[in-house]
């Protein structure tokens, strides 16, 4: 027996942008970490366990003769399947390139969101045991419909934790919260906001150009390849200019960028997507699910230094109070912007008494824009400036000139003094 469930309006978008992405794998999500002190068997136990009482980790999508689409969530518990390969023979270099090749593997494989199977898996390698006993990496593959980063972390803590404690007699009720939270996203009073919100997106990106970059004649040899490029960050520290202006770091981040485009194409008025979450309460981001919306980031690049950082602090405030937009008004009356940017964290190491986990590195993910950006950086370690982008939008002299230029801006927005 099945109970319905409501899709959020996080979940109608991604399905949206799926029909139009030309990547079929573009939102299968593969992402890890390594554990080091606790056996492979306790994590295998702990994430069955906790991904199966998630109940938004489960949902199956069916798609009637009308073409609607309707979710439905199993009452039983869910099925939630967990392989296991030994490492430990491997030497250590040996052992992470086998799992990171599993990785990139599972990452560009279309992920079937019509299956009646299990909606995600765990994999676990049990690599050369450390000082600090077995050491494991976690894998889960999924999709992007039903997680998001910020869901990803509370799951690992989760497992983490029910895998360094006591076995726990007690059945786990199931989480239906997300399931609520989904309701309330489509309800007739959050249409009539997301509505509203469209509209004044739309105003605020008239005068703005969504598509800076002009396409060029050059193809990669392959129909389904695409360009990308990356460059290595040192520390980057914005406690200066933040505290110096009242911004955050993402508004130093994002004004780099976006000076770097707007001196490579011309245009002084651009349009970003960025992905932002949808949690508004303490109560929601301890949610698991997909809360995430992309949305659209208008800036006028002019002028420069500080009081670039403070208007790109501005829109990055409007933006976020905007997030719930109804993605089909905007792309009706703005477009499609052509430019992503996803600012992520750096992985640290966590530790839960005597077991210490971090991010397995994942493997890189082709464009969901014609261009994407991803951006990471850290005051007291690397970080990253990746580039990817589909074809005819970049070539590769122009990436290596725009992260170039996003490098030096970055460094002299927050150089001392």
């Amino acid at each position: 027996m099945t109970q319905q469930r409501t899709l959020s309006a996080p979940q109608q978008a991604i399905l949206e942008a799926g029909v139009i992405n030309p990547d079929p794998a573009a939102y299968t999500m593969v992402n890890a970490i390594i554990v080091d002190g606790v056996p492979a068997r306790s994590l295998r136990q702990a994430a069955t366990d906790t991904a199966a009482r998630h109940d938004a980790l489960h949902w199956i999508l069916d798609l009637d003769d009308y073409y609607r689409i309707s979710a439905s969530a199993g009452l039983g518990p869910a099925l939630v399947p967990a392989e296991e390969t030994d490492l430990r023979s491997l030497a250590p270099a040996g052992a992470n390139g086998t799992v990171e090749a599993w990785m990139a593997t599972q990452r560009a494989a279309a992920y079937d969101l019509w299956g009646s199977g299990p909606r995600l898996g765990f994999h676990l390698f049990r690599l050369p045991d450390t000082p600090a006993g077995p050491s494991t990496v976690c894998a889960l593959t999924t999709h992007h419909l039903y997680t998001d980063e910020h869901a990803l972390q509370l799951l690992w803590t989760e497992i983490v934790r029910r895998a360094s404690a006591p076995p726990v007699s007690a059945p786990n009720s199931p989480d239906l919260r997300y399931s609520r939270w989904a309701a309330a996203s489509t309800s007739t009073a959050a249409a009539t906001s997301a509505r509203t919100a469209a509209e004044a997106v739309a105003q605020r990106c008239e005068a703005h150009e969504t598509r800076p970059y002009r396409e060029y004649l050059e193809r990669p040899p392959a129909p389904d390849a695409y360009g990308q490029q990356a460059r290595t960050l040192g520390p980057v520290d914005t406690a200066e200019v933040s505290a110096r202006v009242s911004v955050g770091p993402a508004a130093v981040y994002v004004a780099a960028v976006a000076q770097a485009v707007a001196e490579q194409t011309g245009h002084g008025r651009i349009v970003l997507h960025m992905p932002m979450s949808l949690r508004r309460t303490a109560a929601e981001a301890g949610i698991v699910g997909c809360f995430v919306a992309s949305a659209l980031l208008p800036i006028r690049v002019e002028p420069t230094g500080d009081r670039l950082v403070q208007r790109c602090q501005q829109a990055l405030d409007f933006a976020s109070r905007h997030a719930h937009a109804r993605p089909g008004l905007l792309s009706r009356s703005v477009g499609r912007p052509q430019i992503s940017l996803a600012i992520e964290q750096p992985g640290t190491a966590r530790r839960l008494g005597p077991v210490t986990w971090s991010r397995f590195a994942a493997p890189d993910a082709g464009p969901k824009h014609p261009l994407s950006l991803q951006l990471s950086a850290s005051a007291t370690g690397p970080g990253r400036l990746r580039a990817s982008w589909t074809p005819a939008t970049l070539t590769q002299e122009q990436a290596s000139d725009l992260l170039e230029r996003a490098t030096d801006h970055l460094n002299r927005l927050t150089a001392k003094g």
